[in-house]
């Protein structure tokens, strides 16, 4: 049996028999890692919630039974030993600390495992919130030195401090129920981890014994097979890749896969001793050397006439395509010239008739007097703000050709400054609350460029802040070498699908007749920034307010 299974494999090609021995070993450890990897992912889930919800759970419950009984010795305290010190202790205990840890913990209970202890959770929430009421009658019963002398009111708090201590009581053992019950679930997890970590070690002792089984028998083969043959061709072939050219023939005549490697290696040589030559001359500029091909089938032969045509041809090339781009890029600057004076015409020529209509629709109003109807006076005043209306889209129109372009010399300009005196000049409504970070950095810009773009995301966010309480955050980060900027507000808020559309000149999401706006500002900025190599973008959903981005690139440490 083994000599037969000798002879069909040495009968076999050497393609085929090496390919069948890297199947066995990847087939071996393909099976086995995804299994160890599978159990291993198990296992990782485990220790992310143990170490991410359960035991933050565990330390949550501690923390918030210790705040439950810090209430009850400050009710006692205050009761006892009034101080001011004590009353906003406990103020703050009840109106931020607690809730705080509570909201933390539930999340931290959104777990199935959980469930039963965030529900017990919720009904001794309950029980607390009741005695929190109580607590704040203590307070608003002793409210000075008056109340405390007064018989009937000292009582009175007495008395509810009395059923606030009992209450706490009970409610203590009811907390660290909770407390017992996280713990006992993260013991089941834990159980389940070191299952799955026993099952993984089993599992690689597998497959470490299967991996040494099959490779031993596989390099058996290949060593008799494939090894000791190419030993010989191996070490001409290394002298090759050193860069030798040597004189190399075949000793031994074989008809398979090595004797065609050894044939193939003899002419290899010598081609490659032809070739070196040549590719010399090229590589050192003499791109007219002539090259005799060996045959139809000599595609070295064929890649060295084309690569010294090639070089031959980019050089040329190369000279033309300077004369061409010096060329172009005059023409280039004659038209952007050309195009701005345009449009400081136009701006300008279309300015001065439609001053005139609205002087001639004053006038005409003045002289009609009382004769003119509510509904023309209507009409008159409607023209005069499509006039204005009109005026804006061309003052914008002209802004935008212009932003970017006019020139001015980089300097270090410290973007708070900037962002204070546009404040002052914007001078938003007094309900609007504006925060911005303290350390904002000192960038390399034309102080224009950056003015224009904190202005334009500036009045855009208060333009479009809705909120009662409007609120709007200016901060930044370094991120690779490149100052982010961060322009949220608390506003409408935009929808996804119009994300691209807003940075569009002349593109509004509202009515002009409804919020009177060009559409103008966030293509402006959106221009400028890109002119300076940067990027601008913005992250909302409908209703829940916008965060504008943009990069600044040429930044310098402050």
């Amino acid at each position: 049996m083994f000599n037969f299974v000798k002879k069909w494999l040495v009968n076999l090609k050497i393609s085929t028999r090496t390919a069948l021995s890297f199947f066995a070993i990847i087939f071996t450890a393909l099976i086995t890692s995804i299994s160890a990897i599978l159990l291993l992912q198990y296992a990782k889930q485990i220790d992310f919630k143990l170490s991410n919800n359960f035991e933050p759970a565990i330390t949550a419950t501690r923390d918030i039974e210790y705040i439950m009984s810090e209430t009850g010795r400050y009710t006692y305290d205050w009761v006892n030993n009034p101080s001011k010190d004590k009353k906003l202790k406990l103020q703050k205990i009840l109106d931020k600390q607690y809730r705080k840890r509570k909201i933390f913990l539930i999340e931290l209970l959104q777990q199935p495992e959980l469930e039963q202890s965030r529900r017990r959770l919720v009904k001794v929430d309950g029980d607390f919130l009741k005695i929190i009421e109580k607590e704040r009658k203590v307070m608003s019963i002793l409210q000075n030195d008056a109340d405390y002398k007064d018989t009937a009111k000292f009582g009175a708090a007495n008395k509810i401090y009395k059923e606030v201590e009992s209450d706490l009581k009970k409610l203590d053992v009811n907390i660290e129920e909770v407390e017992l019950m996280v713990i006992a679930s993260s013991r089941k997890l834990s159980q389940k981890k070191y299952a799955s970590y026993s099952t993984l070690s089993s599992l690689l002792v597998i497959m470490l014994i299967g991996l040494v089984v099959v490779s031993i028998i596989s390099l058996m083969i290949t060593n008799s097979t494939v090894i000791k043959p190419v030993s010989e061709l191996s070490e001409v072939l290394d002298a090759v890749g050193r860069g030798q050219i040597i004189n190399y023939e075949m000793q031994i005549q074989r008809k398979d896969e090595i004797g065609i490697i050894q044939q193939s290696t003899v002419t290899l040589i010598k081609g490659l001793k032809a070739k070196a030559d040549i590719a010399n001359a090229i590589g050192k500029g003499n791109y007219d050397i002539e090259l005799k091909l060996q045959g139809k089938n000599d595609k070295l032969g064929k890649a060295l006439i084309e690569m010294r045509n090639n070089l031959k041809n980019s050089m040329l090339k190369e000279i033309e395509s300077k004369k061409s781009l010096e060329k172009y890029t005059l023409s280039l600057e004659k038209k952007n010239k050309e195009l701005d004076q345009f449009a400081y015409i136009t701006s300008h020529d279309l300015k001065s008739p439609l001053r005139g209509i609205n002087n001639l629709s004053e006038w005409i109003e003045e002289d009609m007097g009382s004769l003119m109807t509510d509904d023309s006076k209507g009409y008159f005043k409607l023209m005069r703000g499509r006039i204005l209306r009109l005026e804006s889209l061309i003052n914008s129109l002209l802004k935008y050709s212009r932003s970017g372009k006019l020139g001015g010399e980089k300097e270090c300009v410290d973007s708070r400054d900037i962002v204070l005196n546009l404040l002052r000049i914007i001078n938003p409504p007094s309900k609007h609350s504006i925060y911005f970070d303290d350390a904002l950095p000192i960038v390399n810009a034309v102080r224009k460029d950056i003015e224009d773009v904190f202005y334009e995301l500036l009045t855009n966010s208060i333009k479009y802040a809705n909120s009662t309480k409007p609120v709007i955050n200016i901060t930044y980060q370094q991120v690779d070498g490149k100052h982010k900027f961060c322009i949220a507000d608390n506003g409408i808020g935009i929808a996804k699908e119009y994300h691209s559309k807003i940075f569009t000149i002349f593109q509004t999401l509202e009515a002009r007749d409804k919020l009177e706006s060009v559409g103008a500002g966030l293509a402006i900025a959106k221009k400028i920034v890109e002119e300076n190599n940067g990027e601008i973008w913005v992250e909302s959903e409908k209703g829940k307010g916008a965060k504008f981005y943009f990069t600044w690139q040429d930044s310098v440490e402050k």
